[in-house]
């Protein structure tokens, strides 16, 4: 992605580029924003009273931080903090409201951290009230939450089902003890089998997971075992996603052992045996790196090809404009990728200044918006159309694609190879979403 002119006049012309270590994420390319700068886009998104639109809010308190972490998070924090942050959740709802215009209605809202289930029971409904009071939702709208498996309980999942929340996905990383204790984050096996007991009895609508390739301790021989034990806790759908070690952005990481860290061509391995552990266990592979029941929401849009990716991940919604909301927040809209501010301090002088606290950017122009829905598009079904390419577009994005052998043609059709699938998901995706590659 670069930062070349387009259709959109430049974000911030006077200012200069956001060195990565400024944002934690948006890299080399990223711009700084106002909300000045970024009216043209709202504008654009107010004229289309009908587009699908989704929520992704950041509530980045944790009770302490793993070496796997590589998000925005706030650890040491004061007892007022909480409610002071959920306050000013208020006032940046109602500000994104007022550039949206007219009262819309939300098609997902997903509530990412940090720990979301760190907060209150107080504090959760208070932000769920701010919510339905500058947007609306109704029976349509998917509520989605990252738990952290050991501040969940079964009245804290009752409450959250209460509150409208149907899909939760639980934050394991590995399930192996060694690999736990190197990086800090201890859940036995016997607590996730009572949190998905409990939550398959309170009636949620997909139970998943995570985990993650590449962390300290990890071994072909103890990711079988892992996945051996996540197919006995029976999880709708699993994301895999590969870890990698950014202590220039993520000092704590200067305490993962790097003499531990598996090697490219091992997580190579693990990944192969993932993918065939869990096919073979009746799981689909949805896009490059997600397993599916094959009646879940995602398995059933992958076939009928309406699958959809955005900074959210996969998604069984058509294309949607994500308003990023909270601390360090990522958001999407036509040609641009946004992230909030990422110091906590300067977050509420902001928002309590009455603007947005978008902080950085990476603009696209046309031809880069067409880029990323073509990689997109392959990356959900694993194949594409020749005939939906132009010649320019073939040999710009396809056919690099088929020399390296990740992708062949046959009658008409560009499909990932096994190599592809093997090896795009280490370079693609990645454990932290502001590093993706599309």
């Amino acid at each position: 992605m670069s930062s070349t002119t387009g259709v959109w006049p430049p974000l911030n012309p006077a200012s200069p580029p956001v060195k990565p270590r400024d944002t934690h994420s948006l890299g080399e390319h990223a711009e700084r924003v106002s909300e000045a700068s970024l009216q043209p886009y709202f504008a654009r998104l107010s004229e289309q009273p009908d587009a699908s639109l989704a929520l992704n809010v950041h509530l980045p308190f944790c009770p302490s931080r793993c070496l796997s972490c590589d998000r925005i998070a706030v650890v040491q924090h004061q007892p007022n903090e909480l409610e002071h942050y959920v306050a000013n959740l208020a006032l940046e709802l109602a500000r994104t409201a007022v550039l949206l215009g007219e009262r819309r209605t939300l098609a997902r809202v997903h509530f990412g951290g940090g720990s979301p289930n760190h907060l209150s029971e107080l504090a959760l409904a208070t932000v769920f009230s701010h919510i339905s009071e500058h947007f609306g939702v109704d029976d349509s709208t998917q509520f989605s939450m990252e738990l952290n498996p050991r501040r969940t309980s079964r009245a804290q999942l009752n409450f959250l089902k209460g509150l409208g929340v149907e899909q939760i996905k639980l934050e394991v990383r590995d399930v192996d003890a060694n690999v736990q204790r190197e990086i800090g984050r201890i859940h036995s096996l016997e607590l996730l089998e009572d949190v998905i007991s409990i939550a398959h009895g309170v009636n949620f609508d997909s139970i998943s997971m995570d985990y993650l390739i590449g962390l300290p301790g990890q071994t072909a021989d103890s990711c079988e075992q892992s996945i051996e034990s996540i197919l006995s806790l029976g999880p709708d759908w699993l994301v895999c996603l590969p870890f990698h070690r950014r202590e220039s952005l993520f000092p704590h990481q200067i305490a993962v052992d790097t003499q531990h860290l598996p090697s490219l061509a091992d997580r190579m391995v693990m990944f192969n045996q993932v993918q065939t552990d869990l096919t073979e266990a009746g799981y689909e592979l949805v896009g490059l790196n997600l397993f599916a029941k094959p009646d879940h929401e995602l398995a059933v849009a992958q076939r009928n090809g309406t699958l959809a990716l955005n900074v959210l991940g996969y998604g069984a919604d058509a294309d949607l404009a994500v308003l990023g909301i909270g601390l360090g927040a990522l958001g999407e809209l036509p040609g641009l990728v946004l992230q909030n501010e990422t110091r906590l301090s300067t977050w509420h002088q902001q928002v309590e200044s009455g603007v947005l606290s978008a902080s950085s950017a990476v603009r696209s122009d046309e031809g880069e918006v067409l880029q990323r829905k073509v990689m997109r598009r392959l990356m959900c079904r694993q194949s594409i159309t020749v005939d939906s390419l132009t010649e320019t577009q073939r040999e710009k994005w396809i056919v690099p694609l088929s020399d390296q052998g990740y992708a062949e043609e046959e009658a008409g059709i560009y499909r990932l190879t096994e190599l592809g699938l093997t090896m795009l998901p280490h370079v693609w995706t990645d454990s932290s979403p502001a590093f993706r590659a599309f």
